[in-house]
């Protein structure tokens, strides 16, 4: 088994303004620090539970959670929104930049997603419907 580095904030952040996407802004707010991605978070450092957050479609989560309970999590603080945990001593970062990507995908406008067709797979929703 090949050994994973920590992730931590810095390492997220460099992660995610490698992927070089329009759009994205680093910002600060009570729960820790974060990107946004036109406008809407996009992922972020919590600082009470030392993780990094990630948006992620309602469906996606609770399949994420039982196929590897030990790297994906929920808090009761974000168990009602489209958001979920990771432990960053666990996670893949070839997962995290895929996550990325996809994430970027969903809060990105039309006309973004129209000049990047082929960047990526189809474009999610984060809508519940």
């Amino acid at each position: 088994m090949v050994a994973i580095a920590p992730l931590d904030w810095m390492g997220l952040r460099d992660l995610a303004w490698g992927l070089a996407l329009p759009g994205t802004v680093e910002t600060d707010r009570p729960q820790g620090p974060c990107l946004t991605a036109h406008g809407q978070l996009w992922t972020w450092w919590d600082r009470q539970t030392d993780v990094p957050g990630f948006r992620i479609l309602p469906v996606e989560r609770p399949f994420l959670i039982a196929a590897e309970p030990e790297v994906f999590f929920v808090t009761p603080e974000i168990e009602t929104r489209h958001q979920m945990f990771a432990r960053p001593d666990r996670v893949s970062l070839g997962w995290v930049q895929g996550h990325l990507l996809l994430s970027w995908r969903a809060l990105a406008p039309r006309s973004f997603v129209e000049m990047f067709p082929g960047e990526g797979p189809p474009v999610p929703s984060y809508s519940r419907f």
